[in-house]
């Protein structure tokens, strides 16, 4: 497949992303995942960043895949919203938190990430609040059911998972692609009790995959 990207000058996380991905080096397991959806699937990227996935999803060639990405990050919400435009809009972005209940608002921490001496201390600390969305609302209001479904959200996974419980248990859901830190590793028999099962799990230093299939 080819696609277009932004590619921001002042952060070179991106382009070291998208070097890796042209290689096949960027999580190739993940990248393999995608490939597999069948023609008419439904994906949801929670967490989806500058919209590397997403991008990948929709840009299947002989497929139709209907793809939305959900991220709360102003930075890469940025992005992901120009990438969509930059790709004939073959995916939607929802800016919001993906959470528990609809309607709270959620604080974000974050830092800079431009490296701008001149400008400001490097790594400057800010914080946003941000409407949390239940996923089982959106779907509900949207009439979208997804069949597969990616969760990276940097230890947010319980709250994203209680927000999403009528998603889980439905028969339309078939997969899920998670990254959870260790600590938290717990909560994958939280998912398992929906009738998921392991389908592989990859440990890392910091964190570990699982990909869960029902």
């Amino acid at each position: 497949m080819r696609a277009r990207f932004f590619l921001p000058s002042y952060n070179h996380h991106v382009g070291k992303d998208l070097a890796a991905l042209r290689k096949g080096n960027r999580e190739p397991r993940l990248y393999s995942w995608i490939d597999s959806f069948a023609d008419g699937s439904v994906f949801f990227d929670v967490g989806t960043n500058y919209g590397q996935e997403v991008v990948w999803a929709s840009g299947q060639r002989h497929k139709t895949i209907r793809v939305i990405g959900f991220d709360c990050s102003l930075l890469s919400g940025h992005f992901c919203a120009l990438n969509s435009a930059l790709n004939d809009s073959k995916f939607e972005f929802v800016f919001a938190a993906i959470g528990a209940k609809s309607g709270e608002m959620a604080t974000i921490t974050s830092a800079s990430d431009t490296h701008i001496p001149d400008l400001h201390k490097k790594n400057a600390p800010y914080s946003y609040q941000v409407p949390m969305l239940a996923l089982d609302d959106y779907i509900a209001e949207h009439d979208v059911h997804p069949s597969h479904l990616k969760i990276d959200v940097d230890g947010a996974e319980n709250d994203v998972i209680d927000g999403a419980k009528k998603a889980l248990a439905s028969d339309t859901l078939r997969e899920i692609f998670i990254e959870i830190d260790h600590i938290n590793k717990g909560l994958i028999d939280k998912i398992l009790a929906f009738g998921f099962t392991i389908s592989w799990q990859e440990d890392k230093r910091h964190n570990s995959e699982y990909l869960l299939v029902k």
